[in-house]
């Protein structure tokens, strides 16, 4: 999953327009989308924000901001918070297209499917609001954990969790570092997730451009 630029762009509008100020969605969605390309950049300056619930509030607040202030919109508390509180609950998430696909393929070979994410205590309310929780038996995060990827002790609780040995348990994943090799030192198997090709040359684990190449493979 990940954000969708244009249902954050048109929120941005809509609370704009609330306080009596019109913005185009080209515009917005320009300013969105270059604010979102710098969030990999920003949560390396910052604590871990899955494991700090203040710290990931003050983060994705002062985004919000960020972007309200790149409209040249006068500042607003009432319209960023409704647009973190929307973020929190997932209703910015989108789905990609091969996501039920390869989920209902390993389903219906009787899979048992978990998640292991660095995400705040409310995955399992997102991956409802997304409408794929039903898929899942076990859903580990790391602010409940204390403990994020690639750390071992994320890997370990998530074991027990799912009542394989590691040696039965693959990760998917779109991290070399907190994926694959974590799951790796942990024992598992693992496959790269690699939706836009930065590793075409990598070769330590298999590698997928789409989730539904997973079916092919397991």
């Amino acid at each position: 999953m990940s954000m969708d630029r244009d249902l954050v762009a048109r929120e941005y509008i809509a609370r704009a327009q609330a306080r009596g100020a019109a913005r185009d969605l080209a515009t917005a969605r320009a300013m969105f989308a270059a604010l979102d390309d710098e969030i990999p950049a920003r949560v390396k300056k910052s604590p871990p924000l899955s494991l700090d619930e203040r710290a990931g509030e003050i983060f994705w607040t002062m985004l919000f901001a960020d972007g309200w202030a790149r409209l040249a919109l006068a500042r607003d508390d009432a319209a960023v918070q409704s647009l973190y509180q929307k973020f929190r609950r997932g209703q910015f998430n989108r789905l990609f297209d091969d996501t039920r696909p390869a989920l209902d393929a390993l389903k219906s070979r009787g899979l048992q499917l978990g998640v292991l994410s660095n995400f705040t205590a409310n995955c399992g309310e997102v991956l409802r609001t997304l409408g794929i929780a039903n898929y899942f038996s076990s859903i580990v995060v790391s602010a409940l954990v204390r403990a994020e990827k690639p750390a071992r002790a994320i890997f370990d609780h998530a074991t027990r969790e799912s009542k394989c040995a590691p040696r039965e348990i693959i990760l998917v994943g779109d991290s070399i570092h907190h994926d694959v090799d974590g799951a790796r030192d942990a024992g598992w198997d693992a496959i790269l997730l690699d939706r836009d090709n930065w590793y075409p040359n990598y070769s330590a684990a298999p590698r997928i451009r789409k989730l539904t190449e997973i079916v092919n493979l397991v």
